[in-house]
């Protein structure tokens, strides 16, 4: 018989994290996923079906923190009903009268993609005024002298790159603090949205890896794997929003952003990887990529100079 709920020691954990902001009962948990010290459940909330997330690692409970952000900032989420110091409680979308999860086919969907780029902007917009910023997390920050000359050491084929990289490191830190931060999302994909079944609004959900960044960085994101009308749907969309707010484009400061994105991010990405796998990953190892094939270099000197 399948165990559902092959944790009961978490199970615990959760009610003695919460039983301090609220009395109502949390019962029936049946997991639907554990990874990396990050355990998920169905459950039931004071007889109303909930999900729950407890989080192990200190680093994980940031997740809380930033459901709290942005509800204080009037962006919105899916409903939280409970919100402790390591585990937090939210509606079950799959029982919601009003909204479902995001499917594959919505990459295709311009009504989905327009939904979310209102989303997005609301996001962008009130996200420059959090307080807590400052001391979000920011990918780019990985991008250290000391990790890079880590890189240098194992990816001996890119030496010229890397080398470049690193002599003009000031220079290149100076550029990427410089744009206007905001709230960006850094996580795209449709298993982490949400969309109202009338299709006239959409919201992303897990925010684990919520941060601080460009608004162009979230573009990027958004729009890799979207199809032609879906993506153009969504840029259209916030940049109508935008001029209507603001009576003029980002033009300007979205071509600055993309000009140290296109650095900073395939930096970032190699630098992830290898960390996590401890080796450089045969992805960057192809002599027509842009670590080799003298793109990137390219790309960071006309940065840089």
């Amino acid at each position: 018989m399948l165990n559902i709920n092959p944790y009961p020691n978490i199970t615990e954990l959760i009610k003695q994290d919460l039983q301090d902001i609220s009395s109502k009962p949390l019962h029936e948990f049946r997991l639907i996923n554990a990874k990396s010290g990050v355990y998920v459940y169905k459950c039931l909330y004071d007889g109303v079906p909930a999900v729950v997330k407890y989080f192990e690692k200190e680093d994980d409970r940031r997740e809380i923190l930033n459901y709290r952000i942005l509800a204080q900032h009037d962006i919105p989420t899916i409903k939280t009903l409970a919100l402790g110091k390591a585990a937090f409680v939210m509606e079950d979308i799959s029982v919601s009268e009003y909204w479902r999860l995001g499917i594959s086919e919505d990459f295709e969907d311009a009504d989905v993609t327009k939904a979310l780029a209102q989303w997005y902007f609301r996001f962008h917009e009130n996200g420059t005024a959090v307080s807590e910023l400052d001391t979000l997390y920011f990918e780019f920050d990985e991008i250290t002298e000391e990790n890079l000359n880590a890189i240098v050491e194992k990816f001996p084929e890119a030496k010229e790159l890397f080398q470049f990289i690193l002599d003009h490191y000031a220079k290149l830190r100076e550029l990427i603090y410089k744009p206007s931060f905001t709230l960006t999302y850094n996580d795209f994909h449709w298993s982490n949205f949400v969309v109202r079944k009338d299709k006239q609004a959409a919201m992303m959900f897990d925010y684990n890896l919520l941060g601080k960044g460009y608004r162009f960085s979230d573009f990027r994101n958004v729009c890799w794997d979207l199809s032609e009308e879906a993506k153009a749907a969504f840029v259209n969309e916030y940049n109508r929003l935008y001029l209507e707010k603001h009576g003029q484009t980002r033009t300007e400061a979205e071509k600055e952003e993309e000009r140290i994105d296109d650095v900073a991010a395939p930096l970032f990405s190699l630098l992830c990887d290898f960390f996590k796998k401890g080796r450089i990953p045969d992805w960057a190892k192809k002599p027509d990529g842009e670590y080799l094939d003298g793109s990137l270099l390219s790309k960071a000197k006309n940065l840089v100079k």
